[in-house]
């Protein structure tokens, strides 16, 4: 009932509904789905307006805040996360919040608040003085004390209805604004969560120290405060369960590089996430709680590192960066370690390792569903590959693509997204994609010096996006360009990235072409008669997609 009345409302939603306060059966409607809510989900709905407004909220990042603000709890065989996640799915099938994006997984991964809905939450968050908010438009506040605060302030705002508020209950604080207004942590008590987006040219001043008296802090997430500011206060936060560094532009262009000793960290966290430019050190192996670590730089020397790693069997959500190299660097230790981590659903490589390295990862972890190692070579398409069978995300990099290739990759039945690089020429009849072949795949982005593609009738009947990446001056062979691209019935966009520098393929793999770029009467590619055959393709596709071609 209250579904069919929402999806009725929301359909004739517009700038005079929201602004027209006569529309009280609007309120009521949205009465109706709040009072059929259970408690915790009621709470759920609330928090969501500690937001600002149009934010995209991350899916992943949302359940963790959740959880740390005690609003979800375990039931019977089901952890927190599981709950929490339940809980999402059902306020998306609600309608009460909407899916903003999907991963490459296919998973949701996040959501938005309409307007008038997030007006009816914080509405409904004072009458029930469950949040605060504090922006340069208004103040809303309940009778009691806040529990939930959000501020929202501009460099000409003043901070005196910070400095007045009674802080000493706040459970959850979230702060986007000039850092000389930022309050000082000594006021708080029972803070859960706290999220800080600092600006401002201060904000190298900003001092955390008091953060170390946090003892009930669970969730850590901050933008624009320098890392040691931040970092060194933490040792005696022993409930924290969430540390996250954003990503940030530096102070005055300057970047903030550190190297973190994890023994500093509490050994209770379970996601800890730092950009690339924190270097971990200490003994990563002692964090064995840990279901998230994002970015670890790898350095197949460090020994103690490499056999830490090993340890984090809790691990789901792995991103690695290699950043040293050495010409004796092995990566015996690095893939000893790797196939101990039995529980791990997504790994991520930056930087190289030796061609079929990671072959000898035995057993694969059965669960992994997300691998990107594009600079982690195959010499061909690997056996290996096809035992991971729930794989729904893969980029990866293979010498060699032989005839029977696709087909291969075809038996991963589950992709959703596949980002396949080949480095040596395509086989002479091209890359045939057969009817049936990826069944679920959406996005596909497909890397060779010769635009060889071909599409069957009933292949790939869910693709959406088609990404192709060659050389300019390629080999021209017998058949059509792109061949068949008319059967594939879902496809939205066409990009074309068309390379003429040499560097598009290693400097070994293009010197192995030169030979045959000197053969007299073969037929190459030249950038406008490529351009040309690519939109006269398209132009034959039934449902119209966008294309864009770009010269790199």
């Amino acid at each position: 009932m209250f579904k069919k009345n929402w999806e009725t409302m929301r359909d004739h939603l517009g700038d005079p509904l929201e602004t027209d306060s006569d529309m009280n059966w609007m309120r009521y409607v949205l009465n109706l789905g709040y009072n059929d809510l259970s408690l915790d989900l009621k709470t759920c709905l609330l928090y969501i307006g500690i937001f600002p407004e149009d934010s995209v909220i991350m899916k992943d990042d949302l359940i963790r805040r959740w959880i740390a603000g005690c609003f979800v709890s375990g039931k019977n065989t089901y952890g927190p996360e599981e709950i929490a996640d339940s809980y999402f799915n059902e306020l998306i099938n609600r309608n009460m919040i909407q899916i903003a994006d999907y991963d490459d997984c296919g998973e949701v991964a996040s959501c938005r608040v309409h307007d008038l809905m997030l007006d009816f939450i914080i509405s409904k968050s004072t009458e029930e003085n469950f949040m605060t908010v504090i922006n340069g438009q208004r103040s809303t506040k309940g009778t009691l004390e806040p529990r939930q605060v959000s501020v929202h302030l501009s460099n000409s705002e003043p901070n005196n209805r910070l400095e007045n508020m009674p802080l000493t209950q706040v459970r959850s604080f979230y702060f986007w604004g000039p850092a000389q207004l930022m309050p000082s942590f000594s006021k708080f008590q029972l803070l859960r969560v706290l999220y800080l987006d600092v600006s401002g040219a201060k904000r190298e001043h900003c001092y955390l120290s008091s953060i170390g008296n946090l003892f009930q802090l669970r969730y850590l997430r901050t933008r624009g405060i320098p890392y040691k500011q931040v970092l060194t206060q933490l040792q005696n936060l022993q409930r924290l369960k969430t540390l996250e560094i954003a990503e940030d532009d530096g102070i005055d262009g300057q970047y903030d590089y550190f190297v973190l000793n994890v023994c500093l960290l509490p050994s209770t966290l379970l996601h800890l996430i730092v950009t690339a430019d924190v270097k971990l050190v200490g003994g990563i192996g002692r964090m064995r709680s840990l279901h998230t670590l994002a970015t670890l730089q790898v350095n197949l020397r460090d020994v103690e590192s490499m056999k830490g790693l090993g340890d984090l069997s809790n691990l789901r959500d792995l991103k690695l960066l290699r950043c040293t190299y050495g010409v004796e660097d092995t990566c015996d230790l690095l893939v000893s370690s790797l196939c101990r981590l039995s529980s791990l659903k997504s790994l991520a490589f930056r930087g190289s390792l030796m061609a079929d390295a990671l072959t000898r990862w035995s057993p694969p972890p059965l669960d992994l569903q997300r691998l990107h190692v594009l600079e982690c070579p195959f010499s061909t398409v690997s056996d290996w590959l096809t035992q991971l069978d729930r794989l729904r995300s893969l980029e990866v990099t293979v010498q060699l693509l032989p005839r029977d290739g696709a087909e291969i990759l075809a038996r991963l039945t589950s992709l959703v997204h596949l980002r396949l690089h080949t480095r040596a020429q395509a086989p002479e009849e091209g890359v045939i994609i057969r009817g049936a072949m990826f069944p679920y795949l959406k996005n596909f982005w497909f890397r060779c010096k010769v635009p060889c593609l071909m599409f069957e009738a009933g292949a790939m009947p869910r693709i959406q996006s088609l990404t192709v990446e060659c050389h300019v001056h390629a080999e021209r062979h017998a058949y059509d360009l792109h061949h068949g691209i008319e059967h594939l019935g879902s496809l939205k966009v066409y990009k074309m990235f068309a390379y003429e520098r040499d560097t598009f393929m290693s400097r070994f793999l293009h010197s192995s072409y030169s030979s045959k770029a000197h053969v007299e009467g073969v037929r190459k590619w030249d950038l406008q008669t490529l351009e040309t055959e690519v939109r006269k393709v398209i132009d034959k596709h039934p449902g119209g997609p966008d294309v864009s071609i770009k010269y790199v």
